[in-house]
């Protein structure tokens, strides 16, 4: 049973997306979605030859965030093709369990077309009707500063900045933690 009633969405370029949750049969294509769109991002603090995931390891994965009440792995499709993915990671310790930790990921030609606000708005208001999670948390690179906008527009407060936490190619980058209480 899903989680999560799935939602057509137009976007600014005119463009229809479903925003629905992952299903196992679904891991061979977020994967590539994941390969595409680590490359052309200087702000995912993963290297491309870091995803080591196996499909039948996507579909565990999959599987997990079905399993567990505070957690919910969504994606957004255009014809039939996965662009985007947004995850919220529910705590598995007890007394972190009202948390869920925020991930998401965009092919490049989506970026700038209110699909990251979409997105980001339906983890949101799923997390406001969980019984469970009371907050919502991410990392972001300071020098991301389109993501901060969206962060900020939404909610989102400064928690945190620790120096120099990412280093690619010699250059270092801020993190900035930032919350959203959702209770």
């Amino acid at each position: 049973m899903s989680k999560f009633n799935k939602q057509d969405i137009l976007l600014k370029n005119g463009k229809m997306v479903t925003i629905r949750e992952a299903e196992t049969p679904d891991a061979e294509h977020i994967l590539q979605a994941i390969r595409t769109y680590l490359p052309q991002s200087n702000f995912v603090p993963k290297l491309e030859e870091e995803l080591t995931m196996t499909n039948q390891q996507a579909r565990e994965w999959i599987t997990c965030f079905a399993a567990q009440e505070n957690s919910l792995l969504l994606i957004a499709e255009h014809n039939g093709k996965i662009v985007a993915n947004i995850d919220l990671t529910g705590s598995s310790r007890k007394i972190m369990a009202h948390t869920a930790m925020i991930g998401m990921g965009m092919i490049e030609d989506w970026r700038n077309t209110g699909l990251g606000t979409t997105s980001l708005r339906a983890v949101v208001l799923w997390a406001q009707q969980s019984p469970i999670l009371e907050l919502l948390w991410l990392q972001v690179y300071t020098k991301n500063e389109i993501a901060l906008a969206l962060y900020r527009k939404m909610g989102f407060i400064d928690g945190g900045l620790i120096r120099d936490f990412f280093k690619k190619d010699g250059e270092y980058f801020d993190n900035l933690t930032m919350t959203m209480s959702v209770k």
